[in-house]
């Protein structure tokens, strides 16, 4: 008896536990959902999901697999991480955006499933994104902010989403106010913590180095989820324009104007300013305006951006500009470019912006020993894995030249993508020793590259960059001969000889020099350009091929070539165009 009672208190015992246990999981559960947004349970997803993904290649990623099935891998891959960036949202969806961008770096399919996640994120209610407004501005409100605030987003992205409205101090004037979601500030941190331990746990399983990046990575995110410093962002874009632009740019492109009265750390209060997005190139075709204007436009923004200003929009994707008729003539059809979203700038350090000009310029003039003295100052060794990484194009897994045999291609597949997973670690590597503005300017460079390749590439986007990199340096040569402290050198002191009136004269007329023949230069590759074209013209009729347009595209179809001879698989040079 005594024996039986003793088994049915321990049975009751282990259920009473199980019970408490489980009203404990879910209690947690809960408070984590309600009073986290999910933070720790998108962590453990996070975490589950990269196991998974590690453990997939290490297991099954062998060269006796097969072409299909190595990328059958990859797919399975990306379509977990898209599905943990979807379910995750916040800042999951722009590490998702990152890797799609940075897709060179990885198989196609990540490409391919993760651009989903440029679409339109969903919006939460006017009820839920109050209390946030509010708290940026204790003892208001939002009515006494703002008046007819819409009850809908007209727009909402990974972090953050606009609303209309209108000042309550300036009922008359309609604002756009950026409001960033309230799940957001609970989110960060555990967030960067998963991201973090992530890349941990990929550079130990793979020893691909990357946690050299991951600081980075973080604080240019905390930046952008700091819209007061987006609003200096703005205005210092602004007065670039007005100070160091020409009379044409100043007309060409418009930046909004920020209302500091109602800009927080998490609310941005601009001027509306209605227009058509980039996003719908058909609509703006059928509004009558011209690729060619606009994108001369927006190609010479941000060329002077890199170049004379040093202050580096670092996401000049479409649905981030406008077109709009400009306010200042009232008599024809004159579009001009409105510049949104100021939330990731880089400042150029003036060494690097005149290195940079000087690359361009050693360039046009062909001089190779020029180019390899910077190269090599940025530590770029393997120049064609490099070209792979800035210019955001994928390999396409499977093309190969030797044996025809099936287990020779499976061999084969898995070697390229061996040899590309070295080679990447190699460049990586190297980059962890690359100035950190060039990161964003290339990104930046084949952003508006990619805009205008989807426009048609009615511009010559490299002469456009090439001028501008003209005056930029011919700018910093005038004013070093002119600087007055142009006799001090870091390595020497002072040098009362490079104060000499000689001295600066001659400072002078290097500048004006190097402008000059870097002009003639550029005015000589577009006459090439012209004579290539009625060549082309005339070939493309005689034979019936195909003839490549566009300085890009000769540059693409060069070095796809260069990296399928050497490497021996292709770029797909279309992918980055979406």
């Amino acid at each position: 008896m005594w024996a039986h009672m003793s088994q049915v208190w321990r049975q009751h015992r282990w259920a009473s536990r199980a019970c408490v246990g489980s009203a404990g999981l879910f209690a947690a559960y809960e408070y984590d959902r309600h009073l986290q947004a999910s933070a720790v349970a998108r962590t453990l997803r996070t975490f589950a999901d990269i196991v998974i993904i590690c453990a997939d290649y290490k297991l099954n990623f062998r060269a006796e697999r097969g072409i299909e099935y190595l990328n059958m891998i990859h797919e399975r891959a990306a379509r977990r991480l898209l599905l943990c960036c979807k379910e995750n949202g916040g800042l999951f969806i722009k590490f998702g955006q990152s890797i799609a961008v940075q897709s060179s770096l990885l198989p196609p399919p990540f490409r391919k499933e993760l651009s989903v996640l440029y679409d339109n994120a969903p919006s939460v209610p006017v009820a839920e994104i109050a209390p946030v407004i509010e708290r940026g501005f204790p003892g208001r409100t939002l009515d006494d902010i703002f008046v007819d605030f819409s009850p809908e987003a007209v727009a909402s992205a990974s972090v953050a989403q606009v609303h209309t409205a209108r000042l309550r101090s300036d009922p008359s004037r309609v604002v756009a106010v950026k409001v960033q979601k309230p799940e957001i500030k609970l989110q960060i941190g555990w967030d960067l913590f998963a991201f973090r331990a992530c890349a941990h746990l990929i550079e130990y399983a793979f020893e691909v180095p990357i946690m050299w990046s991951v600081e980075e990575v973080e604080r240019r995110l905390r930046e952008e989820l700091d819209f007061e410093r987006e609003a200096g962002n703005s205005e210092l874009a602004g007065r670039d324009l007005d100070t160091l632009g020409d009379r044409w740019l100043r007309r060409a492109v418009y930046i909004p104007r920020v209302f500091w009265e109602a800009t927080c750390r998490e609310v941005l209060t601009t001027e509306w300013v209605d227009g058509t997005s980039l996003v719908h190139p058909q609509k703006l075709a059928a509004e009558g305006w011209s690729s060619k204007e606009i994108m001369q436009q927006m190609a010479a923004l941000f060329a002077f951006q890199i170049f004379v200003a040093g202050n580096v929009h670092g996401d000049p994707h479409p649905g981030n500009m406008l077109v709009r008729q400009n306010p200042q003539n009232a008599y024809w059809r004159e579009p001009q470019l409105v510049l949104l979203d100021h939330g990731l700038y880089v400042r150029e350090s003036r060494a690097f912006r005149r290195q940079y000009a000087e690359f361009w310029r050693a360039a046009m003039l062909g001089n190779k020993q020029s180019m390899a003295t910077i190269a090599a100052a940025w530590g770029i060794s393997d120049a064609a894995m490099f070209s792979s990484m800035v210019s955001l194009k994928p390999p396409i897994l499977g093309t190969y030249h030797g044996r025809s045999d099936k287990g020779g291609e499976s061999r084969r597949a898995y070697e390229q993508q061996m040899e590309v997973k070295r080679r990447t670690i190699a460049a990586l590597r190297e980059s962890s020793r690359l100035p950190p503005e060039l990161v964003f300017v290339t990104r930046n460079m084949n952003i508006v590259r990619a805009n205008n390749q989807s426009l048609g590439t009615p511009v010559n986007r490299v002469q456009i960059l090439g001028q501008y990199a003209a005056l930029g340096l011919r700018r910093m040569l005038i004013d070093e001969a002119l600087s007055s402290d142009r006799r001090y050198t870091g390595a020497r002191g002072v040098l009362p000889s490079r104060d000499s009136l000689l001295s600066r004269v001659a400072g002078v007329v290097a500048g004006e020099w190097s402008y000059v023949t870097f002009r003639l230069a550029l005015w000589a590759a577009g006459a090439g350009m012209a004579v290539y074209g009625v060549w082309a013209r005339i070939w493309s009729a005689v034979t019936g091929t195909p003839r490549i347009k566009d300085l890009d595209g000769i540059m693409d179809e060069a070095m796809r070539r260069a990296i399928e001879k050497k490497l021996g698989y292709q770029l797909d040079t279309s992918l980055f165009n979406a």
